[in-house]
């Protein structure tokens, strides 16, 4: 995503704005009509809902940062070994939320604007997307091959299972934590992955809500709830019987089990505006628990501080990882993250959306930030080793954290700003140029990528 989706957003779902129409103004008249029609029933805050996703986007690229500076990547002698268990609980929560959240996200997204207007937003989503995982497997395959390279870590199968991964954007072939399987040299690319293809079921999962709906009128509500919670209480029940096998590994990471969470959050969106007074009550009581739930949450990510874990490299165990720290215990993983999602949601408040298209431009920026953290890192570490010398460096991880996290948003701020527009660009005139080729009829649903 980038600047030009938010102004491609600007298409009222029912009538076209004014040219001088600013994008959150062409949200907010769409809310405003959507609550003319049924002005009881709560409209989510589309911004507050992209703004919550940014914030756990930026606390999982620090864990990633924490990751990669720990002895497990970067070599024995880290000062940040600490703070690993603490990280990986955190960065399991966090992006069980991630993804229950932009699920809500994107359905009040998809709901607050028109078929067409839908279609667009997909699309370009999608596009920009795939050419930020293809930049980032390229990266990767050159960096993260040097790097292993000097860590005395390479192998071919590595190499492969990269380009497969970024190429098919699909993440199936890494389910055991054997020295001898293959793995990724770009860890942290897999929730754009995931997302990539949780965007374009999106419009399909709300039609069939509105089909169950319209079917099933008295069973439609439960069987939203069936499909919510099944998968998810499942793989946490089976990842929690069986903490030595790879089950709760091969999932944590897999658009299999991550599209169930992304599913969660649209079918929460849906039964939001359907069930008005239990919304109501649910609000009253989360926003007087807030600060007892955030003060929970803080409690058992901090226990982890300084927590230290016998080495079990060749052992089956639960983590996100493959070289990352077994966790003792399963402190109710997936189910937390996905709860937390569901809090913040009945926290926020309602008031219509101020400055969306910023949080659009931010989201499309920490896309893109997901998908170059790990090259970015493996950039900065090589840099620093090259310029100060191995053991400075080893022994003042802290600063390399600082300087990884920096070097990551500037060059995420300028790729969005500079690089990517153009490649957007060049994709839309292929793809204008393909529709015209194929001589559509004049009914087709074939749009331009983005608005001009």
């Amino acid at each position: 995503m980038s600047a030009e989706l938010a102004i491609s957003l600007c298409s009222s779902t029912h009538a076209p704005p004014p040219m001088d129409l600013s994008c959150s103004q062409s949200i907010k008249s769409n809310l405003e009509d959507e609550e003319y029609e049924n002005s009881t029933a709560p409209a989510p805050n589309i911004q507050t809902l992209f703004r919550n996703c940014n914030v756990l986007g930026c606390a999982y690229l620090m864990c990633s940062i924490v990751s990669f500076c720990s002895s497990s990547y970067t070599g024995p002698g880290s000062a940040l070994d600490v703070l690993s268990l603490m990280s990986d609980v955190m960065c399991i929560d966090i992006t069980s939320a991630l993804f229950v959240m932009a699920g809500c996200a994107a359905a009040s997204l998809f709901a607050a604007n028109s078929p067409v207007k839908q279609g667009q937003i997909t699309r370009h989503v999608c596009v920009a997307m795939l050419l930020d995982m293809y930049c980032a497997t390229a990266c990767s395959l050159v960096l993260g091959s040097l790097h292993a390279v000097i860590m005395a870590r390479f192998k071919w199968s590595d190499v492969a299972f990269t380009a497969v991964d970024g190429i098919t954007t699909l993440r199936v072939l890494d389910f055991r934590q054997s020295e001898t399987a293959q793995h990724s040299f770009n860890l942290s690319v897999w929730p754009v992955q995931c997302l990539f293809w949780c965007v374009l079921s999106t419009n399909g999962l709300i039609e069939m809500e509105a089909w169950l709906v319209q079917r099933m009128p008295a069973m439609a509500d439960g069987c939203i709830c069936l499909m919510s919670l099944l998968g998810i209480v499942l793989f946490t029940v089976f990842g929690s019987m069986q903490a030595s096998s790879n089950i709760f590994y091969a999932n944590a990471s897999s658009v299999t089990y991550r599209t169930l969470e992304f599913n969660l959050g649209v079918h929460v969106i849906f039964l939001y505006k359907r069930h008005v007074a239990l919304v109501a009550a649910l609000r009253r009581v989360s926003q007087q628990a807030a600060y007892v739930v955030a003060l929970l949450c803080a409690t058992v990510w901090f226990a982890e501080i300084g927590r230290s874990v016998p080495p079990r490299r060749d052992d089956s165990c639960l983590r996100l990882y493959y070289r990352n720290t077994c966790l003792q215990d399963h402190h109710g993983f997936f189910l937390r993250g996905c709860a937390m999602a569901l809090f913040a949601l009945l926290c926020t408040n309602n008031r219509l959306p101020d400055m969306l298209h910023q949080e659009l431009r931010l989201t499309g920026v920490l896309l893109s930030a997901l998908c170059f953290c790990w090259p970015v890192c493996i950039a900065v570490k090589l840099v620093l080793d090259a310029t100060f010398g191995t053991v400075l460096i080893n022994q003042n991880r802290p600063f390399v954290l600082v300087m990884c996290a920096t070097t990551l948003f500037i060059l995420s701020f300028s790729y969005a700003s500079l690089i990517q527009p153009k490649m957007l660009s060049c994709a839309k005139r292929v793809l204008q140029h393909h529709t015209t080729s194929q001589a559509p009829p004049p009914d087709s649903l074939h749009t331009p990528l983005v608005s001009d």
